[in-house]
């Protein structure tokens, strides 16, 4: 619940930033839904699935199966603005990227690849793993940028067999 909160509070504050236009800005998720990690059968222990950002999946701790043994489609996030405004031209983005937990699945850990079509780090690399992403990328100008996004899901001890869902939000916002 605490997740659902901080996304509300990211997004309202998002919006109230003086000078950012949000219509500047587009953030494309594909495909549009979390990756499917197909049916489990349950597991004594939480056990917790890898995603890469290349789509392999790896059980790295825990009891639950994974009935299927094949990858998944690890998302791609595209950023670019809608128009080549000055801001677009001169403005770094910001993005956020934060799980929304809710039922046994619940994303623990995110990662994101390196970015495409000439897009750069504000730190010069890629961030380094975490709970909550944040991160810059530098003014893309007219140009967009995409980046893979992996995570770790945890699904809980003793949770249903089949399959379960989990998600997150991602937030980009001109500085």
């Amino acid at each position: 619940m605490r997740n659902w909160f901080a996304a509300l509070a990211l997004l309202i504050g998002a919006a109230a930033l003086p000078g950012v236009a949000a219509a500047q800005l587009s953030v494309t998720r594909s495909p549009s839904l979390a990756p499917v990690l197909g049916d489990t059968i349950r597991g004594t222990a939480a056990t917790t699935f890898s995603v890469s950002t290349t789509g392999a999946v790896t059980r790295t701790s825990g009891n639950a199966i994974r009935m299927s043994t094949g990858s998944v489609r690890a998302p791609t996030i595209t950023l670019g603005c809608t128009n080549n405004s000055n801001n677009c031209r001169t403005r770094d983005i910001r993005v956020t990227i934060l799980p929304i937990n809710s039922g046994s699945a619940t994303v623990t850990r995110l990662r994101v690849s390196a970015l495409t079509n000439g897009g750069r780090f504000e730190s010069g690399s890629t961030p380094g793993e975490a709970a909550i992403l944040q991160f810059d990328i530098k003014a893309l100008g007219s140009r967009t940028t995409s980046f893979d996004l992996g995570m770790d899901v945890r699904l809980a001890a003793n949770a249903a067999a089949g399959d379960h869902e989990f998600d997150y939000l991602v937030v980009a916002e001109l500085q």
